[in-house]
């Protein structure tokens, strides 16, 4: 048995085992780091949504989106309708009148550049606070990358809903200040 240890130490296996538990207990540790603080990233989330609605949308106005629906003789059926957060459109037949007097469809510009910024895929909405509008629950929509309602007021085709919140009220004075869509 003295002779096994002896062996061991002047091979220099010995040294290299303990080096190799010393690695692995290394590891070990990081690894526990790693779990604790994704556990805690995500249990700290600020979003924590009632309800998430997903699908295919099918576009009603600038403010206003039917999700897993279909569409039927040009209307959208059978979906979950859901109201944008944080902004508002005008309404489909509503018109603008420009800073030069010529009057156009303003609403139904909204609901066509809502409709272009989603394209084909597939959207989720987030129904964070519970809200609700007209019986349409009130929701965060993402498509990609993009928030819909704060992409909608950076074009200037809604407005901010200074009334909720704060929120958007920077891009929409950005908006006004570039003469964006309604500003125009």
């Amino acid at each position: 048995m003295a002779h096994t240890s002896v062996g061991l130490t002047k091979n220099g296996a010995l040294p290299m085992l303990v080096k190799k538990i010393q690695e692995v207990q290394g590891m070990w540790r990081f690894s526990k780091l790693v779990a604790i603080l994704f556990i805690a990233v995500l249990y700290a989330s600020p979003v924590s949504a009632e309800a998430i609605i997903s699908g295919p949308p099918c576009v009603i106005d600038g403010n206003t989106i039917q999700i897993g629906g279909k569409i039927k003789d040009h209307k959208c059926w059978g979906g979950i309708d859901v109201r944008l957060h944080g902004s508002i459109a005008p309404k489909l037949t509503e018109t603008c009148t420009g800073a030069d007097g010529n009057v156009w469809g303003c609403g139904q510009k909204a609901k066509d550049i809502l409709a272009r910024m989603i394209g084909r895929r597939s959207i989720s909405c987030y129904h964070i606070d519970g809200e609700f509008k007209d019986t349409l629950p009130i929701v965060t929509c993402i498509s990609g990358r993009r928030d819909l309602a704060l992409e909608m007021v950076m074009q200037g085709m809604a407005k901010a809903m200074h009334d909720q919140s704060k929120r958007y009220a920077l891009e929409e004075n950005d908006a006004k200040q570039a003469k964006r869509g309604l500003w125009k």
